[in-house]
């Protein structure tokens, strides 16, 4: 299974994608409601490849089904993602990793367009007549591998991304990537800039001017919209009530659509030993320095404490910790962590709610005791 460097690392992405409890590991198709399964199972139809994939995982993301499907093992390569909506039968999302092989070999416009107009018009039936195709760009997926010595490499394919618009205000656009010969490898739904609030806009030029890479090439805009799920209204799940997410082949983050607040951020960026580590007292400077950058309120953010996380081979950053009470009941406050690498370059910003009683100068020694924190 592929690992990021960092544990840190490992957590904001996760927290980005998804924070979904298990629905049933064990495959169990018959537990699926008959709408949903009638769209996996179109799916299949669509990618017969999938039919020979050996492992299977269904999750329950908050109403939506996200099956997950492995050829060989768990968390490894070749693999799909489906997600579903759980109360309609709406086709969401997909990807498709099936070839790790390095290509320059991307398919025709022509045939890019025929691939995912045909993969369209099966998947979302009578609601493809709301979509026009509207361009063809280049692109370039990257995919983490292992190599023979069991080294980490980055793979990368040259595929084509064919977008399709619609002028239904209840619908987002499409973007499909297609990949060599004509195979889809991911179908996803986007925002453009122009539907989005005038503060998402805002902060996002706020991250790309400290982030520039995070703008570097085509990035993605898709938002989490949760607010009609009770669970969230606890404040403690608040911060993923209703969030923008901006990705790239670069990393990604999250802003707020309630706030217009950075929550996450993530730089897909290895993580190295410096021979010229900085102190901690350096990485507290520039942790704030970051949030005065992107944050527009910064100054109701106070530091609270730091840390260094557990590293085996002694190559961690540090972790930076500011509160700032929170505005929906006072008995919590946002907690926002900075990782500062060991160069100083800021890698991850996750925030959470805690309880304002949270002992956080502990939570920051605990990251250095690896024990303390398996116990919890």
């Amino acid at each position: 299974m592929r690992n990021l460097k960092k544990t840190l690392a490992v957590l904001v992405a996760a927290t980005m994608l998804s924070s979904t409890p298990v629905w049933a590991k064990d495959w169990d198709e018959s537990k699926l409601p008959n709408h949903v399964k009638e769209t996996y199972e179109e799916v299949l139809e669509l990618v017969p490849q999938l039919q020979e994939y050996e492992k299977k995982e269904v999750i329950n993301s908050y109403g939506n089904y996200i099956i997950n499907i492995d050829k060989k093992k768990r968390g490894e390569y070749p693999s799909a993602t489906i997600e579903i909506n759980g109360e309609t039968g709406d086709f969401v999302y997909f990807e498709h990793i099936s070839n790790l092989e390095e290509s320059s070999n991307p398919p025709s416009d022509e045939l890019a367009k025929e691939k995912a107009t045909e993969f369209l018009k099966e998947i979302l039936d009578d609601k493809f007549e709301q979509y026009k195709f509207d361009n063809i760009k280049e692109h370039t997926v990257r995919t983490r591998n292992d190599d023979e010595d069991g080294s980490e490499i980055i793979v990368e394919r040259d595929v084509k991304r064919v977008y399709f618009t619609t002028e239904n205000d209840n619908l987002l656009n499409l973007e499909v990537i297609v990949d060599t010969e004509g195979t889809i490898y991911s179908v996803l739904p986007i925002l453009t800039e122009e539907k989005l609030d005038q503060k998402i806009r805002k902060a996002a030029e706020r991250v790309f001017e400290v982030v520039p890479e995070l703008k570097e090439g085509p990035y993605k805009i898709f938002r989490r919209d949760r607010s009609a799920n009770k669970s969230f209204k606890r404040p403690e799940l608040s911060l993923m009530r209703d969030e923008i997410l901006y990705s790239n082949n670069n990393g990604a983050f999250i802003i707020d659509n309630i706030t217009g607040e950075l929550n996450n951020l993530y730089i897909d960026e290895t993580d190295e030993k410096s021979n010229t580590p900085i102190s901690k007292e350096v990485a507290k400077v520039k942790a704030a320095q970051f949030i005065q950058q992107v944050i527009e309120d910064s100054e109701k953010y106070k530091f609270v404490a730091l840390g260094t996380p557990y590293s085996e081979v002694n190559d961690s950053g540090t972790v930076v910790g500011f509160t700032t009470p929170f505005p929906e009941d006072e008995r919590y406050v946002k907690h926002l962590q900075v990782y500062v690498a060991q160069n100083g370059k800021i890698l991850s910003v996750k925030a959470n709610v805690e309880e304002e009683s949270f002992d956080f100068e502990q939570h920051y020694k605990d990251l250095e005791q690896p024990l303390a924190r398996e116990k919890k």
